[in-house]
């Protein structure tokens, strides 16, 4: 008897193992095919549509697409079997065949910089964006197991309970539900939540990620790459604050970068340009991720212009974070006045600048594209060169005002429109304009084109720099690369003025 019941229990716990190990092997299949079926019946086309039309470029458009989906696929496999671990780690697996692996080869073979020079992977960087990549995806596939299962409990096992205690109830007996088997998991639910958002929010290097893409500060030129590389020839980058009376004397932030001959040529003075983010942004976005500054030292090296200043300002308001660049309609945020007037009159003050609107200029992306043809036509007198890349030029946004009381104030920052009045003709015949497009870039394409033409079409200065790309630094780069020999160009290039 004994004997037998040893075999039993041997049968039993192999029966058990075993059916363990399928409900693995299937869950860990399940989780690694969900996120393709979701991609086949629309659910990634539906989110990267909805990505994109937030302004975000191919690049990262795919990886928030891949993250969300690895999210939902682990959800749905929490949910359906009851598990946490191979709704876990499947989803990661699906990630990391779908999109991590791919990643890194691609990453490993550089292409050329803005200005057209071999690039090297930095070691650092590329395994901080990787890292940065595997926790997000942790994070977002252990989120959906916790919420999976934990919905599950909610939803589904309480059914489940309910049917098997229905079959398993005798003549006579009454079914008494217990509440717990539905309350219980909802403390965890509740936790997991928490404690996975807040993760989520504090991980390290998902703003760069999220905000410049993946690959933007991976690569540096081929003759940087090592520490006995030549310094000289190379202008200084550094940041600093003014004080703005247009935004009610507060202090703002800066960013500046001082050509090479700067501090070894005291007598000299040098025109300058002012880069406006787009949203969301700060003012060191032109050189942490367009490289700014050693695009200019690369150009001004090879005699391709003529050395400048070139600062970085800050957008963001402190009434309407968004700020547009834009005074606001109800005059409680002058973040305009505070650029065309403040900043440019503190850079003329404490920098040796040429200061004349014939040696200004001024230029942003998306938003700061926006702001920088906007400001321009409002201040001719201030700035000669207007660079739009990515941008658009139409008012939006709560800062305008609402209602029909705000419509010719719209109309006044909209520079489609306001180029048709007498005031708008009148500035943009004193402006030479460069506008930027990439032929991937949605609405801002057809935005950029459309401006471009009314330009053209009225005698306006103005070039066109159209490329393949989307709405990125990386194609920013490229064209900021070539605007900044047309708008300081060496004397006698021929190139804009």
């Amino acid at each position: 008897m004994l004997v037998r019941k040893v075999q039993n229990y041997q049968k039993t716990r192999k029966h058990h193992w075993e059916l363990s190990l399928a409900l693995w092997c299937v869950g860990l299949l399940a989780a690694s095919l969900v996120p393709a079926l979701l991609s086949d019946i629309g659910v990634a086309s539906l989110i990267a549509n909805q990505i994109v039309a937030l302004g975000f470029d191919a690049e990262r458009t795919l990886f928030i697409e891949t993250i969300l989906l690895t999210l939902m696929s682990s959800l749905l496999v929490g949910l359906l079997f009851q598990r946490r671990s191979f709704a876990w780690l499947g989803s990661l697996l699906a990630f990391s065949l779908g999109y991590l692996f791919p990643f890194i080869q691609q990453a490993m073979h550089p292409g050329l910089s803005p200005t057209g020079q071999a690039q090297v992977l930095i070691p650092g960087a590329f395994a901080g964006v990787v890292a940065t990549m595997i926790a997000l995806a942790s994070l977002f596939a252990g989120a959906g197991a916790v919420l999976g299962q934990a919905l599950g409990e909610v939803l589904i096992s309480p059914l489940i309970k309910l049917g098997a205690s229905v079959l398993a109830t005798k003549p006579g007996h009454a079914f008494v539900s217990h509440p717990s088997s539905v309350v219980g998991p909802l403390p965890s639910l509740l936790i997991g939540s928490f404690v996975v958002s807040t993760v989520v929010i504090s991980a390290t290097g998902v703003s760069s990620l999220l905000t410049y893409g993946p690959t933007t500060n991976l690569y540096r030129p081929v003759q940087s790459a090592f520490s006995g590389a030549v310094t000289s020839g190379k202008g200084t980058l550094t940041y600093g604050t003014f004080n703005s009376p247009a935004l009610g004397g507060i202090q703002r932030s800066y960013w500046i970068y001082l050509p090479p001959s700067y501090a070894t040529n005291p007598g000299r003075r040098y025109p300058t340009m002012y880069l406006l983010h787009g949203s969301p942004g700060g003012p060191g976005d032109w050189f942490q991720a367009a490289y700014a500054n050693t695009t200019a030292d690369a150009l001004i090296a090879a005699g391709k212009m003529q050395e400048a200043i070139l600062v970085g300002a800050d957008g963001n308001g402190p009434v309407y974070r968004f700020s547009e660049w834009a005074n606001s309609f109800d005059r409680r945020q002058r973040m305009e006045d505070a650029i065309a007037q403040d900043l440019v009159h503190f850079i003329d003050r404490r920098y040796r600048t040429v200061a004349s609107p014939d040696y200004r200029a001024i230029g942003g992306n998306s938003m700061g594209g926006f702001g920088a043809v906007n400001i321009a036509l409002h201040y001719p007198d201030i700035f000669h060169g207007v660079m739009s890349l990515g941008g658009y030029f139409q008012a939006e946004g709560v800062v305008y005002g609402t209602g029909p009381g705000s419509d010719a104030y719209r109309q006044f920052n909209s520079p489609s429109l306001f180029l048709h009045t007498v005031a708008g003709k009148k500035a943009a015949a004193l402006l030479t304009f460069i506008i930027g497009v990439g032929t991937t870039d949605g609405r801002y394409y057809h935005d950029g084109m459309a401006f471009y033409q009314e330009l053209h079409s009225m005698s306006m200065r103005v070039h066109l720099l159209r490329d393949v790309g989307g709405h990125s630094w990386r194609l920013w780069a490229k064209q900021l690369a070539e605007v900044l020999p047309a708008l300081f160009p060496l004397p006698g290039s021929g190139l804009l003025h």
